[in-house]
C-alpha cells in the first residue's frame, strides 16, 4: 500500500477527563515521529468513556513503526494507562474522497 495510511483506533478509558490530558501529552509527542501527519481525536456524543484516535500517517510503514515506538515511549505511559480496552485498530486506504459544495457548506 502506498500513499496516506489511516489509522483508526476506538477504545474505552477509565477516566475521560485524565484520558483526555494523557491523550493530549502523547499529540504533542507523536507530532515529532516520522512519517506522521496529523492525529484528530474524537469522544463519543453517546459513551462518555469511549474515544476514538484518526491518525494519518505518510504510509503504512510508518505507522507501523510507529505503533512500536508508541509502545516504548514514556510520554504514552499515562495514556496507556488510561486504557480500559481496545474496540478497534485498523489501518486503511482511501479508496475515494468527496467533498461538500462550497454553496452547501
Amino acid at each position: 500500500m502506498n500513499g496516506p495510511c489511516l489509522e483508526l483506533v476506538v477504545f474505552k478509558v477509565k477516566d475521560a477527563e485524565k484520558a483526555r490530558i494523557a491523550r493530549r501529552a502523547a499529540q504533542d509527542t507523536v507530532k515529532h515521529y516520522d512519517g506522521f501527519l496529523s492525529w484528530t481525536a474524537y469522544e463519543s456524543c453517546e459513551e462518555k468513556n469511549l474515544f476514538a484516535d484518526v491518525v494519518l500517517w505518510k504510509d503504512l510503514k510508518t505507522a507501523k513503526e510507529a505503533a512500536e515506538k508508541v509502545m516504548k515511549d514514556p510520554a504514552f505511559a499515562a495514556i496507556m494507562a488510561e486504557i480500559d480496552g481496545l474496540v478497534s485498530l485498523s489501518h486503511y486506504a482511501a479508496d475515494r474522497v468527496v467533498e461538500a459544495d462550497a454553496k452547501a457548506a
